[in-house]
């Protein structure tokens, strides 16, 4: 560690700062850009060890805490900064084995991200007091302001065709985003944490910091099988009307989403030399983005993958990813 590495980890900690707090000024924009805050957090453990991560974490939330509040620094060094310097510290782990170095394995690191995921949005029910009946209010309540937009610049506030969007509408709409919550939140958290440190991952390793060898996604990415016996289980609790039923869709959407990474990644593996392969992926991809029915498909095939190797069946030398 000397003073370079320092302030770095100090310009780090200010910009992951400044990341977070940016909603308050720049309103919308500022949200998106608050998606990023975990990312200089793994700039600085990816390139400069888990020291200068802790360093940047902590400068990160006094910096926050100091602006709007140390309720609000603690809340982003539990929710965002620690979770970013514990997977970067895991990313750097290595040890020797008969003369060759073996990395912590993506398995583990994809796993702590699910666990990661699930266990932030739990706090944050435990928090706010968070019930079903509460989503299903405050969803009804947005959709119906939005509704009351709609309808008055639409043909009903002309006083001819009735409201464009009913409130029967409105509440079918509204329980079925509701149910949805807390599936999508953990999901959500989880993509944000990966697109971050994917991104983090790329700068560190053009400027030369990374110390850990570039890993071939489609064939390395992959849950352990212990991670499946947990998806299941939760699945099936899910179905209860109780807590334990949210709570199990919540560890649900997390790991279900853990698995559609490893899904995606045997899809992209088993792909290879395919001539299909440059218009397949891309529909592939689509066809998620806009079907919610197809994610499911692609997370069972996660699952089989860490319980059976479909990738084992069509192994052969790297080609592309």
């Amino acid at each position: 560690m000397n003073n370079r590495s320092i302030a770095i980890a100090v310009l780090c900690g200010l910009i992951a700062a400044v990341l977070f707090v940016s909603p308050l000024s720049l309103g919308s924009l500022g949200m998106g850009l608050s998606s990023f805050t975990a990312m200089p957090l793994f700039v600085a453990v990816l390139g400069f060890g888990t020291v200068i991560g802790m360093i940047a974490c902590a400068v990160a939330a006094l910096a926050v805490g100091i602006f709007m509040g140390p309720i609000s620094g603690f809340s982003v060094l539990l929710a965002t900064l620690a979770p970013a310097v514990w997977i970067g510290h895991s990313a750097g782990l290595s040890r020797d084995d008969s003369g060759v170095q073996e990395w912590f394995p993506l398995s583990q690191i994809l796993f702590r991200l699910a666990v990661i995921s699930a266990g932030i949005v739990l706090i944050i029910g435990v928090i706010t007091g968070y019930s079903h009946q509460w989503a299903l209010d405050q969803v009804t309540a947005m959709m119906s302001q939005f509704a009351d937009t709609q309808n008055q610049s639409g043909a009903g506030g002309a006083g001819g065709a009735g409201p464009l969007i009913s409130q029967q509408e409105i509440e079918t709409r509204a329980k079925d985003i509701a149910t949805l919550i807390p599936i999508i939140m953990p999901v959500s958290i989880l993509l944000l944490m990966i697109i971050n440190l994917r991104l983090a991952e790329r700068f560190v390793r053009r400027r030369g910091w990374m110390l850990r060898p570039k890993d071939d996604l489609p064939s390395a990415v992959n849950m352990p099988p212990m991670a499946a016996i947990i998806l299941i289980g939760a699945v099936v609790l899910s179905f209860l009307n109780n807590d334990l039923g949210t709570m199990a869709q919540v560890i649900a959407g997390a790991f279900g989403g853990a698995f559609l990474m490893v899904g995606l990644a045997t899809i992209h593996f088993i792909t290879r030399g395919l001539a299909v392969r440059p218009f397949l992926l891309p529909i592939v991809y689509i066809v998620l983005l806009f079907s919610r029915f197809i994610a499911p498909i692609f997370a069972l095939i996660g699952v089989a993958e860490s319980l059976i190797s479909i990738r084992a069946r069509f192994a052969g030398p790297p080609k592309s990813t």
